[in-house]
């Protein structure tokens, strides 16, 4: 019988392989339920319109490319989810 840990690690292992073939960002979900991973130092980026500012902290925050962080914040702005 599977223990409680095993399944966990196991539903973790599905729900990340489900991002990256879906092309979620898990950054963008925690944003949306207010348990972030970013910082508010990135929110404050997003409110004063710093992009590239914004960007280099989501980058540090979650460790994505440049490219990915790009997509992340400007989908945010899109979405309006950067505003914390």
């Amino acid at each position: 019988m599977e223990s409680l840990e095993e399944r966990v690690a196991r539903l973790e292992r599905q729900i990340a392989h489900l991002e990256r073939h879906l092309g979620i960002d898990p950054a963008l979900i925690d944003s949306v339920d207010g348990d972030s991973r970013l910082p508010p130092d990135f929110y404050a980026a997003m409110r004063k319109g710093k992009k590239i500012l914004a960007i280099k902290i989501y980058r540090e925050a979650t460790g994505a490319s440049l490219m990915t962080a790009k997509k992340a914040v400007e989908e945010m702005e899109r979405q309006g989810l950067g505003r914390g």
